[in-house]
């Protein structure tokens, strides 16, 4: 029990959670708090310890961090619905929810004390803005910490929680100071403050941090990279399947309509109440109806966080038009072949859509000004089955949503950082709805990286992703170039993780063969804005038709 515990030089003593022999992990411990509901989060600069006990005991009190505190509020069920939509495993289990989910996770080699100043690795999870949480299952670290120390270079991973949904999400505008907008991203740049702050209490390197995003967290760290803020968060971003296209922003205007649109829902009267009395009856509102709005978050631009005008779009991210800050050393963007998974694992559950190709060419021929070009690069027909249908548009939204968003970002902000750009192939190996071992779905890449199931993968797999893995922890400890980096304008590099064979650097042009190179050239075709006009006007149309 006593390897478990620290004396944290500015909390105090703190009791953690053997994991291992090897490893100790102090989970969820409080970062941040808030006055009221939708109010901004603010650092917590202790633990909360007896409120009876007298100054000098509370010094001594040893604060017991053994247990999973509460993730944001979602709907229910939701880890076990994020595994199915993801094809993970479902053995997981639900986590408590709470609007105060300002919390953390940090995961240590035992004994690690204030003075072993190790390299950081600080994972923001995913799930749309809308669900998830950094404690999940298959977000477990300990496969990945212990390569690392394997390899005689040792880390500390840190995952933090942040406000989702409406409670991370809701902004009015017209009642900016009840309700201000980016509240979820607001909450991580807290959590990164507090980690600049007691992360060397822990045994960290605060100037030798590595943030982690996969889909949303992606989106996250790609906006904070945008954000023009002055001071570091972290030194390097790893960013899996996500961008600032991939959840779509939105404008004061437009988020001043949800507003009153989500408070209709709950039967608020908009007519006669001002934007702060409507606020005013939200904060008062029981959490649960909050809950059942099932509302997807959606971050607000021209702001602190977000300072670019209107909505994003690959064409101004491609040309550099939104700018990168200064203090990021380097950046992993990655995208995987298949993340369109998430839309058709989800959309075979939805009995109201049927007829997928014929919705599909009616909106693309009310689009696009060449619609046949792209249901020949996709081989879509009226006749097609729904089933393959699926398939094929949802990877019509890997190609255009992900992998054509995040080559944007790296062609956009090559020139301002070191960029390493990757295409992630390897197989999703679970069964499910899906073909095992055919798709590299959404989420699987991160599950790979860290390692939650190693256990269950076939040999070959393992052997494969810890060699790709061990590029990674040499990257976040050492700093050290994974493969060679991507220059705009040259013969860009990209690291493959293949199905069959060795993960491999090649060529840009050599992953751009055949359907990736078509799509590109329609895009082009279609005008400046084609590739938005793909994504925005035909693809994410179709798939929110039914909404």
């Amino acid at each position: 029990m006593a390897s478990n515990f620290l004396e944290h030089p500015l909390l105090g003593p703190l009791q953690g959670a053997p994991l291992t022999e090897r490893f100790t992990q102090f989970r969820s411990i409080p970062y941040g708090f808030i006055k009221q509901r939708f109010a901004r989060s603010t650092m917590l600069m202790d633990v909360p310890r007896r409120n009876h006990l007298t100054t000098e005991l509370k010094a001594k009190e040893t604060y017991n961090v053994t247990k999973q505190g509460p993730q944001s509020i979602q709907p229910l069920g939701s880890a076990h619905m994020d595994a199915k939509s993801n094809q993970l495993p479902d053995d997981v289990e639900e986590q408590e929810q709470a609007e105060n989910c300002f919390n953390l996770t940090i995961t240590t080699p035992t004994g690690t004390t204030p003075e072993s100043n190790l390299p950081v690795v600080v994972f923001i999870h995913g799930g749309a803005f809308f669900l998830g949480s950094g404690q999940r299952k298959y977000y477990e670290p300990l496969t990945f910490c212990k390569q690392a120390s394997e390899m005689g270079k040792p880390l500390i991973f840190v995952s933090i929680n942040y406000r989702l949904g409406a409670l991370g999400f809701f902004h009015s505008p017209a009642a900016e100071g009840l309700m201000p907008s980016n509240n979820g991203l607001h909450d991580q740049i807290i959590a990164f403050d507090w980690l600049s702050r007691n992360i060397g209490g822990f045994g960290g390197d605060r100037d030798n941090i590595t943030a982690i995003g996969q889909s949303a967290g992606a989106e996250s760290l790609s906006l904070h990279n945008m954000s023009g803020r002055q001071s570091p968060l972290y030194k390097r971003s790893i960013m899996f399947s996500g961008t600032p296209l991939t959840m779509p922003d939105k404008t004061h205007s437009e988020h001043q309509d949800n507003f009153l649109a989500q408070a209709k829902k709950l039967d608020i009267d908009t007519e006669n109440l001002s934007s702060m009395q409507i606020a005013e009856q939200m904060i008062r509102c029981d959490v649960s109806k909050i809950r059942d709005l099932g509302f997807v978050g959606s971050p607000c631009v021209d702001t602190e966080i977000i300072p670019h005008k209107d909505h994003a779009n690959q064409r101004d991210i491609a040309a550099g038009k939104v700018s990168q800050v200064s203090w990021l050393e380097s950046q992993i963007i990655s995208s995987c072949s298949y993340d369109g998974s998430i839309s058709n694992i989800m959309m075979r559950g939805d009995d109201s859509r049927k007829e997928h190709a014929k919705s599909f060419i009616k909106i693309a021929r009310e689009v696009l000004t060449q619609p046949e070009k792209l249901l020949q690069i996709y081989d879509i027909q009226e006749t097609t089955s729904d089933e393959q249908a699926l398939e094929k548009i949802c990877q019509f939204e890997s190609d255009i949503g992900f992998f054509s968003a995040s080559l944007a970002v790296a062609r956009g902000t090559a020139d301002n950082t070191t960029t390493y750009f990757q295409l992630f192939d390897l197989g999703n190996p679970f069964p499910g709805p899906l073909e095992q071992d055919k798709f590299a779905s959404h989420t699987w890449d991160i599950v790979a990286l860290l390692g939650a199931y190693e256990d269950r993968l076939p040999e070959e797999y393992v052997k494969k992703i810890r060699e790709w893995r061990a590029k990674y922890i040499r990257y976040i400890v050492d700093g050290e170039a994974p493969w060679s980096k991507f220059e705009k304008g040259g013969k860009e590099a990209t690291f493959v993780v293949p199905n069959h064979g060795p993960a491999e650097k090649t060529s840009l042009d050599t992953v751009l063969e055949g359907r990736l190179r078509k799509l590109l050239d329609l895009a082009e075709e279609e005008g400046p804005d084609g590739a938005d006009t793909l994504w925005e006007g035909v693809c994410r149309r179709w798939l929110m038709k039914g909404k």
